[in-house]
C-alpha cells in the first residue's frame, strides 16, 4: 500500500468523538506507529533489517539552559497532611501525604496529550507497597459500590488503561467479584488488539483508576467501544485533577466520572504554599 494512502486511512479512522487537538494528536501518534510498520515491511521485502527510528523527545528544550534549574521536591508527610485535610479518609490521606511531589516551575506530563502541572501525586509508587495497595484497593472498591452499586459479574467488567494503576484496579475487580480488562493505549502485541482479558458480548465495561487527569480515560473508552463493542458509560476513581479539567475531558467521550476527591486549584495552592515555606 502506498504511504500516502496509508496516511489517508489513518486520518479517516480518527474517532469522531475526539476534539480537534485530540484528533491531531491521535493522527500523529498512529501515523508514526504505522510509518514504523510500513518501513519494517518494506525492509523485510528487500531482505534488510529496518533502521531504528530515533526516539521522539518528550520535551523540546530551549537552545540555552534555564538560568535557574527547576526545583522539584517531595513534601515531608507531616507537612503535606495539613494541606490534604479535604481528603476525609484518614488512610488514603496518609498514603497521599507520603507521595506528593512539587516542581517550582510546571512540567509537561502525560501519555498522549501532555499537560503542564506543578504538583504530582504519585500513587503508582505508593501502590508498590502491599499495604498501601490493599488500602487503596479497598477504598476504591467501596467507591465503586457507592457510585454504581454492587456489580453483577454477568453484565459488568472492570477495565483500566495499561498506563493506569493496574496494581490497584486489578485487585478492585477481585474485590468486586468481576473480571478485569487491561487496555493498551500504546503498544498492542496481540495482533494489534488492545484489550487483554476475557469478556462476553453485550457486557458493560466500568472504567476504574486511582487518578483521572487527561485523555487516557477517553482513549480507553473509545478502544473498548470500537474494538470490543463494550458499552462504556462510567468511570470511578479516587482522585480527579479538577485543576486541569479532568471531568470535562472525560465527558467529551460521553463518560460520567465519579471521583471521591478533587485535586482542585485550592488544594494545589495550599500544597504550593507549604512547599514554598520549606524550599
Amino acid at each position: 500500500m502506498p504511504r500516502d494512502v496509508l496516511h489517508a486511512l489513518i486520518r479517516a479512522a480518527a474517532p469522531a468523538s475526539l476534539r480537534e487537538g485530540q484528533r491531531d494528536a491521535w493522527i500523529s501518534e498512529w501515523s508514526q506507529e504505522w510509518d514504523r510498520r510500513w518501513e519494517a515491511a518494506e525492509a523485510a521485502s528487500r531482505g534488510e533489517q529496518p533502521r531504528p527510528r530515533p526516539p521522539a523527545p518528550v520535551i523540546e528544550h530551549a537552545s540555552a539552559p534555564p538560568a535557574v534549574p527547576n526545583t522539584i521536591g517531595r513534601l515531608a508527610p507531616e507537612i503535606a497532611l495539613a494541606a490534604l485535610a479535604p481528603i476525609s479518609d484518614k488512610a488514603v490521606r496518609e498514603i497521599a501525604a507520603r507521595h506528593v511531589y512539587i516542581a517550582r516551575e510546571p512540567v509537561l506530563i502525560g501519555h498522549h496529550e501532555q499537560t503542564s502541572i506543578g504538583v504530582y501525586l504519585d500513587l503508582h509508587t505508593a501502590s508498590c507497597d502491599p499495604k498501601n495497595r490493599e488500602t487503596l484497593a479497598q477504598f476504591l472498591a467501596g467507591q465503586v459500590e457507592r457510585a454504581v452499586g454492587r456489580i453483577d459479574a454477568a453484565t459488568t467488567v472492570i477495565a483500566t488503561p495499561r498506563e493506569g494503576n493496574t496494581l490497584v484496579t486489578s485487585r478492585v475487580a477481585e474485590l468486586c467479584g468481576t473480571r478485569f480488562l487491561m487496555v493498551r493505549t500504546f503498544s498492542r502485541p496481540r495482533f494489534g488488539f488492545p484489550i487483554e482479558g476475557t469478556f462476553t458480548e453485550g457486557q458493560e465495561a466500568l472504567l476504574v483508576d486511582d487518578l483521572v487527569m487527561g485523555t487516557l480515560i477517553p482513549r480507553t473508552a473509545n478502544l473498548l467501544r470500537t474494538h470490543a463493542g463494550l458499552a462504556t458509560r462510567r468511570c470511578v476513581s479516587i482522585f480527579e485533577r479538577a485543576d486541569v479539567g479532568a471531568r470535562e475531558t472525560v465527558s467529551v467521550a460521553d463518560v460520567h466520572l465519579d471521583a471521591a476527591y478533587a485535586i482542585d486549584d485550592d488544594l494545589i495552592a495550599a500544597l504550593r504554599r507549604t512547599f514554598d515555606q520549606y524550599h
